[in-house]
């Protein structure tokens, strides 16, 4: 069975003008710009060269992990500068906060400048952030380089929108499935090697650590990525703006990021809680055993090509269907699992498939709906996402402290259930009527038309 959403992308970016100038490749990421050949040949030849897509994977999970280094190593930050865990423990928010910002403000840019440029400034100014927290004297220029920190690790998902962007519609599933692979494996891994580099070498030094890898990684990435042309020539502030139109001309954008919303504020429920549990009776295990699991959550990153293929070939809303499934599914097996490890071992693994496979269906949806726009797209999206993430946290921590473990499993059960009902409420309408003039304009003076609104 073809992919419907891949064709609808392939029809409608065919009718858009593109620059005058074609992409500069390396010899590392042989692309061909598709949208200017025949149809044939976008089928049969346009594609990221593997190796290109694995450094993209690398790269972006190496950024996203700059996140979460300072969660475990929190209390020996604290000792460094003699406050107390409710001072230090706004490092984690202001890493979130930032990231926001970098989403909103630094992500549209990938439509308007060259994302070869966009990439090297944004880990130019993660590395520079990494050697603040280093060197940091005082607990205020650790805020603040931990703030610029979390703005410029948006890296991830300029990467995202660059891939999809490169790459042809029948594989576009596979390849931001990939990505996603790596960035959860960054998000999952994170904790667990900066706990451990911090207990045997202190928390100063990995910061070094990361600073050297992310150095690594600007000088691979400045040799193997290729120069893109802009997609539009909107001014910034106009860019930005187009965001409102985005989210109103999209029912498929505006369906996506709040299934996406659900699921990671399903997913941030357990995440958050998970420590307090098994600090608990009948468990009582500390914050090293907690980290455990992060492993066993990026066990079920490898699930992420197979969602990825699984798109291509049935579609992007029938992944995520069965990506809510899944999430549900995963906090049933956390009710049952009671003092069971093995039980919530299982969950994790669950949990991380579930959440992968509707991540990489929605985020193929969106990555599709404009090709001239993907980057403020993904913008949407994931800046909703987080702020799901950011309800999950909330809403779990109040749950746990108030009633216990048994409603912090109904509350994520409750999440992802909504989740479901809002992939199926969409679903059935658009089984009944496929083709969405919105999307797929059924003549060239409509595309124009559709065209000139987001150019």
């Amino acid at each position: 069975m073809s992919n419907p959403a891949a064709r609808q992308s392939d029809d409608h970016s065919s009718l858009i003008a593109k620059p005058a100038h074609q992409l500069r490749t390396s010899a590392a990421c042989p692309v061909i710009d598709h949208d200017t050949r025949d149809e044939g040949d976008v089928l049969s030849s346009a594609r990221l060269s593997p190796s290109c897509i694995g450094i993209m994977a690398a790269a972006g999970g190496i950024a996203v992990a700059n996140l979460y280094y300072n969660q475990p190593m929190l209390p020996d930050i604290g000792h460094s500068f003699d406050v107390s865990a409710n001072v230090i423990a706004v490092l984690p928010m202001l890493t979130q906060i930032g990231y926001a910002l970098g989403l909103f403000l630094f992500v549209p840019l990938g439509d308007i400048v060259d994302r070869h440029r966009l990439v090297l400034a944004l880990l130019l100014g993660i590395i520079v952030s990494l050697v603040g927290l280093v060197i940091a004297p005082s607990l205020v220029w650790l805020d603040v380089a931990t703030l610029t920190l979390g703005i410029s690790s948006v890296l991830a998902q300029v990467l995202v929108a660059f891939a999809a962007q490169l790459s042809p519609p029948q594989h576009r599933g596979r390849v931001v499935g990939t990505l996603q692979a790596g960035i959860l494996a960054g998000i999952l891994l994170a904790r667990t090697v900066s706990g451990t580099v911090s207990a045997h070498l202190g928390w100063r030094l990995m910061f070094w650590l990361a600073a050297a890898m992310n150095l690594g990684l600007l000088v691979v990435l400045h040799r193997v990525l290729p120069r893109t042309p802009p997609a539009t020539s909107l001014p910034y502030l106009h860019t930005l703006w187009s965001l409102r139109d985005l989210w109103q001309s999209y029912p498929q954008l505006r369906t996506s990021s709040f299934i996406g919303a659900l699921l990671f504020a399903a997913f941030s429920v357990f995440w958050t809680t998970l420590a307090f549990h098994l600090a608990e009776p009948p468990f009582g295990y500390g914050p090293q055993v907690a980290g455990l699991f992060g492993l066993l959550g990026a066990v079920g990153a490898v699930s992420a090509p197979i969602a990825g293929h699984l798109t291509d070939i049935r579609g992007a809303a029938f992944t995520v269907a069965i990506g809510t499934l899944i999430t549900a599914a995963a906090f049933v097996v956390f009710m049952l699992a009671e003092s069971s490890l093995v039980m919530l071992a299982l969950g994790v693994v669950v949990l991380d498939v579930g959440i992968i496979a509707a991540m990489n269906g929605n985020q193929s949806t969106i990555l599709s709906l404009a090709p001239q726009a993907t980057s403020r797209t993904n913008t949407i999206y994931m800046v909703l996402y987080f702020a799901g993430g950011a309800l999950g946290s909330y809403t779990g921590g109040l749950t746990w402290h108030h009633f216990g473990w048994p409603s912090v499993t109904a509350l994520g059960l409750f999440y992802s259930c909504t989740a479901v009902l809002v992939r199926f409420a969409a679903w059935m309408p658009a089984q009944r009527q496929p083709d969405q003039p919105r999307i797929l304009p059924s003549t060239p003076q409509a595309a124009e038309k559709r065209t000139a609104e987001y150019q």
